[in-house]
Order: structure tokens, then C-alpha cells, then sequence
């Protein structure tokens, strides 16, 4: 029986130290357990200034030489980094997490069993209130408050939109690549579009987060960017 294929999308932006060696680690742990499937990641530097090297790619191509890597100088955003490694995502399903890997491994196993039996386009991870207790708590605020607004405001199928690990088909993977924000809130983007696209099946199942994940600070550049990217995905007519 010829094994299945994967697509796995990781964008990357100024990862912290060892992070080659932990893609590594965890790309081998999900190879083990996936052993009807192929896996083939898309590693998308996203114009890195600190912590990405040529001997980090060198180090993940010789232990992953199925690995594909993008790269461009200039900072552009996760949005503009996933949309970019889904332009050459060619497998039956397609998984985008973080560098980091933040959930649990079961989670992503679950999830991508669920992609295959469930005729699902698109299938979100939606953090549970554990997840909370384990953020600082500005995070913490500004998430309920995003779930808040979405869920009062946005007509919409799932109201946490910005965990960092969801599946999509083939059929999926053409809304996400109808997105147009650049940063954070593509994912809401997604969701919205997809909420309004009829023949789209889309669902949601909880996932945790890792416990020893470190979190990247939010600075109010980026809380006033993405609050204008908010308002962008309220008013738009294309979603």
C-alpha cells in the first residue's frame, strides 16, 4: 500500500535558540507515529534576524532532505509566510502550526486523523481554558476579548480563531489562500471566509497547549496593527 501524503507548514520569524533542533525532534516523532504517511514540511523564513542561520537549515535538510524552505529578507508577517508555503502545498492534506510546535503531538495526530475520515476541508484547534492559565495574562485578555467581539459581532462558525494549528484539504487550502491580511488575524480571515463559503465544511476540536511553550511578547505596534487588520476583516466585502 503506498503511503499517504502531508503537507506541513511552518513559518518562521526569529525562533529562539534550538529551535532547528526541536523541529527535528518533533518532525521525527510525528514521522514514528504517522507511519502510513508521508510528511513533507514547508519551512518559511520570514525575513529572520535573529536566530536563523544557514548551518539551522543545513542541520533540519540532512536529517529531513524531503524539507522545502522559503526565504525572502524582509519581514512580512505570518499570514504572508503560510500563504506563501501553501502556494506549493500539493499533498491531500495540509497542517500549519508554529516553529515551535505548541500543542501536543496527540492533538496533531488527532487532528490530521480527523482531516482523512471526516471529509472535513477545514478543521481548527480551539484552545481550552487551560490554555489561559498557561498564558500571561495580557494574552490571556486579549484573546477572550477577540473571542468576545468575534462571537457578537462576526457571523461566524467558531469564535477562537487564532490557535496555532489547523488542518485543511485541498478544497480548504483555496479559501486560505483567498486571505489577504499579512499578519495574526489572516486566521480570523480564514474562518470568515470559510463561514461564508457554501460547501465548505468546517469544524473545530480542542487541542492543549505544551507545557514548557514560551510565549513572544506583544507590543502595541503589533496590538494597533492588528486591531486596524480587525477592522479591515470587518468591513471587507471579499469575506
Amino acid at each position: 500500500m503506498s503511503k499517504k501524503r502531508l503537507n506541513l507548514i511552518l513559518p518562521c520569524f526569529n525562533p529562539m535558540e534550538g529551535w532547528e533542533i526541536r523541529v527535528c525532534k518533533h518532525l521525527a516523532s510525528l514521522e514514528m507515529q504517522l507511519n502510513d504517511t508521508i510528511i513533507e514540511p514547508v519551512l518559511i523564513n520570514d525575513g529572520s534576524i535573529l536566530g536563523v542561520e544557514k548551518k539551522h537549515f543545513d542541520y533540519i535538510q540532512e536529517k529531513f532532505p524531503a524539507v522545502h524552505i522559503i526565504q525572502y529578507a524582509e519581514n512580512q508577517g505570518k499570514g504572508f509566510a503560510v500563504r506563501e508555503g501553501f502556494k506549493l502545498a500539493t499533498a491531500p492534506f495540509i497542517i500549519f502550526t508554529d516553529i515551535d510546535f505548541p500543542y501536543i503531538e496527540a492533538d496533531f495526530i488527532q487532528l490530521y486523523r480527523k482531516l482523512q475520515e471526516g471529509n472535513i476541508d477545514i478543521l481548527v484547534g480551539v484552545r481550552q481554558a487551560d490554555y489561559y492559565q498557561q498564558t500571561p495574562w495580557y494574552r490571556a485578555f486579549i484573546s477572550k476579548l477577540l473571542k468576545y467581539i468575534i462571537g457578537n459581532f462576526l457571523n461566524v462558525k467558531i469564535t477562537d480563531t487564532q490557535g496555532g494549528l489547523k488542518g485543511f484539504s485541498q478544497q480548504g487550502r483555496q479559501i486560505l489562500l483567498k486571505t489577504s491580511i499579512n499578519r495574526y488575524l489572516f486566521d480570523l480571515e480564514i474562518i470568515k471566509i470559510a463561514s461564508n463559503t457554501k460547501g465548505i465544511k468546517m469544524e473545530s476540536m480542542p487541542v492543549e497547549l505544551r507545557k514548557d511553550v514560551q510565549f513572544a511578547s506583544l507590543s502595541i505596534v503589533i496590538i494597533r496593527r492588528e486591531f486596524l487588520n480587525l477592522l479591515k476583516i470587518f468591513f471587507s466585502k471579499n469575506t
